[in-house]
């Protein structure tokens, strides 16, 4: 597949999660509204990635090493590095009945409703710097 089309696939599969976050918010299944927020911005940095690099995504889903590998991590402020260590632990340790009981607590419907606003406003800088 050409770069451009690799691109576009991430970004669709990206819009796509932060709807189905939105979907899982409405029903207030807020673990999978922060897993979702977690995919969106993964599939993101992987577009990005193969936007700057011309090369397949690493393969891994730490946000941070994504956004570190793609050389976009130096670019973002502090507020958007903190959103990537906030959705971070939602891929690997929410699948973990331990660490999923202490993640519930703080997935609040308010605390949701903030994190896809935040995804959203990540993405879309994320995107916007491919257009640049």
């Amino acid at each position: 597949m050409e770069q451009q089309k690799l691109v576009d696939f991430w970004l669709e599969n990206a819009k796509s999660d932060i709807e189905a976050a939105q979907a899982m918010q409405n029903i207030k299944h807020y673990m999978y509204v922060a897993f979702m927020c977690q995919q969106c911005v993964e599939k993101a940095l992987k577009a990005y990635y193969i936007y700057q690099k011309d090369d397949n995504h690493p393969f891994t889903h730490n946000l941070i090493q994504l956004a570190q590998l793609s050389n976009l991590h130096s670019q973002m402020n502090e507020n958007q590095r903190n959103i990537l260590l906030k959705l971070n632990p939602f891929y690997i340790k929410a699948r973990y009945a331990d660490y999923k009981d202490n993640l519930k607590d703080l997935l609040t419907d308010s605390y949701c409703k903030k994190l896809i606003e935040e995804t959203k406003e990540l993405f879309l800088w994320i995107e916007q710097s491919m257009k640049s």
